[in-house]
Parts: structure tokens; C-alpha cells; sequence
């Protein structure tokens, strides 16, 4: 919670914005800024707010990402939210439906499903099948529709079986052996030099990655937190299939439970993402989070192109 400060210099008294942020445990640090000299407006301390929140951003974020950075993404979001107060409801609904298409085309294409941008709008938004299309192909763009109505209507918390019910709706008839349960078996990744951690290390180690969301959730930056999580989910590799999706679909989720636009990565950008993921598993996390970045101001120049 922010607050005012006044401080004494000499004859003259200074206002000053300030918070106390937790830095660790039982270790706490004051950050300031300088307000002047006669009793600050409302407009005054609205504007200062911002510069008080970059600087709590580069002292949690500063591993992760440029402060600069995070304001971008917050300026966008300010952008879509007064959008959205702009335009009626019909208008909303559409927008939202060509999210889901898109993030359910490219999430699918990634990961080698043969469905076009139209094959998935007529399966979603039509409800058509397109001819040809194969059947494993036309349920995971179905998943795809069913799994963001899941997230969107879930109040719950990060938990086990929330994970596991995101990844069964998006493996549902699809092939897959145990759709929604937690392996007990090892796994490779198809063309990465990375091996998944073993089975039975899998359960502490989702249970490690959702200590390490609501430890650090009010700490970090949402866009810097999706990032992260989705990133040790990936490495996690939790699922006998289906994990990048899983991992993406709940990088969104992070995002929507901080009121942030939504991300979805662009099968043409795959190989960036793959990049990005590497980077991670390397264990260098600003170049990670950086590379998402740039794949989230592409659509932000997308989005502000169509205002």
C-alpha cells in the first residue's frame, strides 16, 4: 500500500510517494518518490503511482526483465480495458471467440496439428467439420474451445487437480493413453537435446512450481509470473502428451487471474518459442522472459493497429 511521506530538509518540507516491499524473509525495503513541496494533487500522486510502481517492478523483476519492459505491457493492458468499456457486449463476445481460435489454431499447429486458421474458425465458431480433416485434429481444436470455457468459468486455485483437469480436456479423444493423469513412466522430447525430469520427482515438482506462483504472485510481475510458470511446467513435462498446450493454456490463466491481455504464441514464431524455451532450461531466465516479450509487443503492434 502505498502512502505519503513528509520530510524535513533544513527550513523546507518535502512530500515524497513511498512503499515498504518485503525483499525477503524478516528483510523489507522503502522505495521513494520525490513528490515536491506543496501538498500533492490527486492527479500528481496518480502519476507518480506509476514511476513508484516501475521502481517496485526493477527491484522484483530485475532478474527477469527491463522494467521499461513490464510498463509497455501494462500500458497495453490500460489500452484494451478502456476498449473494451468502449464497444457493447456482441462486440466483446466476437473478440473474445477470435482469441480462442487463434490461440487454439497456433497452440495446436505448434505442436503439429494439420488444421488451417479457417479449418479451426469453422470447427469453433461454426461448428462445421471441415472435409478431410482428421479426426485427432478436429478434437484437439475442440479441446482447444472447451478448455478456455474452463479456465474462464474456474474460481479455484492452482492446484494438482485443476492441472490435471486442464490437460484431460485438451487430450480428450485424441489418442492419448492417460489423458489427465500425471505420468508415472519417462518421457523424451522429440528434437531437443533436454530429457524430463523422472517420473517419480514429477508430483514434488509441480507441487514446488505452485509454491513458487503464490509465494511470489504479489512480488513479480504477471506477465514476468506466465512466463516463468509456463516455462517450469514445460520442463515439468508432467503429462504423457500435451504438455506445451497445457503450458500455454495456463500461462493464460496467470494472465487472466491479474486482469492481463492474453498471449498466444504464433506458429510462425515457433522456432523463437523453442529458442525461449532452451533459453530456460539453460537456466537463463531474462533471455527467456525477453524473447516472450517479443512475441507479446508483435501483437500488442497487431491489437493497437486495429484501434
Amino acid at each position: 500500500m502505498a502512502y505519503i511521506d513528509k520530510i524535513k530538509s533544513g527550513k523546507k518540507t518535502f512530500y515524497y510517494l513511498g512503499k515498504t516491499i518485503r525483499i525477503g524473509e524478516n528483510k523489507w525495503k522503502k522505495i521513494r518518490i520525490k513528490l515536491g513541496e506543496r501538498q500533492p494533487s490527486r492527479e500528481l500522486i496518480a502519476e507518480k503511482l506509476k514511476e513508484l510502481r516501475l521502481e517496485q517492478y526493477k527491484v522484483y523483476n530485475g532478474d527477469y526483465i527491463d522494467a521499461g519492459k513490464l510498463e509497455v505491457i501494462d500500458d497495453f493492458k490500460e489500452v484494451c480495458q478502456n476498449h473494451l468499456k468502449k464497444i457493447p457486449k456482441t462486440i466483446i463476445e466476437k473478440e473474445e471467440t477470435d482469441f480462442v481460435i487463434r490461440f487454439t489454431y497456433n497452440s495446436n499447429a505448434i505442436e503439429g496439428n494439420r488444421l488451417t486458421l479457417r479449418d479451426t474458425y469453422l470447427i469453433i465458431k461454426d461448428k462445421q467439420i471441415p472435409s478431410g480433416a482428421p479426426p485427432k485434429d478436429y478434437n484437439e481444436a475442440i479441446n482447444g474451445r472447451e478448455a478456455f470455457d474452463f479456465l474462464k468459468k474456474y474460481k479455484g486455485k492452482m492446484m494438482l487437480e485443476f492441472i490435471e483437469k486442464l490437460n484431460g480436456i485438451l487430450t480428450k479423444n485424441t489418442g492419448v493413453i492417460y489423458p489427465g493423469r500425471i505420468r508415472f513412466f519417462p518421457v523424451k522430447i522429440e528434437g531437443a537435446d533436454f530429457t524430463p525430469p523422472n517420473e517419480k520427482d514429477v508430483p514434488r515438482l509441480l507441487k514446488e512450481m505452485i509454491r513458487f506462483y503464490y509465494g511470489n504472485k504479489n512480488k513479480l510481475h504477471p506477465f514476468v509470473m506466465a512466463c516463468l510458470i509456463h516455462a517450469k511446467f514445460v520442463e515439468i513435462h508432467p503429462f504423457e502428451d500435451g504438455n506445451g498446450r497445457t503450458g500455454r493454456a495456463l500461462m493464460n490463466w496467470v494472465l487472466m487471474k491479474a486482469d492481463y491481455p492474453k498471449l498466444y504464441i504464433p506458429v510462425v514464431k515457433r522456432q523463437k518459442y523453442y529458442e525461449a524455451i532452451d533459453l530456460h532450461n539453460a537456466k537463463k531466465y531474462k533471455e527467456y522472459c525477453n524473447k516472450l516479450f517479443e512475441v507479446m509487443v508483435e501483437q500488442i503492434n497487431l491489437s493497437t493497429k486495429k484501434e
